[in-house]
């Protein structure tokens, strides 16, 4: 393989990772859960109050209309 190509494949992993990773933290900075146990990982927080949770929620409906 050339090398353009080797960068190219590393540059969209690097992204497609990088997208899942932060969908998977903004949907657990979401949830209601106090306890969490994911991929090994394992947290116990605060959630948020219901003001921040619907601020948050209509401010990712305005950023996926603006899409």
């Amino acid at each position: 393989m050339e090398g353009a190509t080797i960068i190219a494949i590393i540059s969209v992993s690097t992204t497609a990772l990088t997208a899942i990773i932060t969908a998977l933290f903004h949907s657990m900075s979401l949830s209601r859960c106090t306890n969490i146990d994911c991929c090994g990982i394992k947290c116990e927080r605060n959630v948020l109050t219901e003001d921040t949770y619907k601020t948050e929620q209509k401010e990712t409906r305005e950023n996926n209309n603006n899409i």
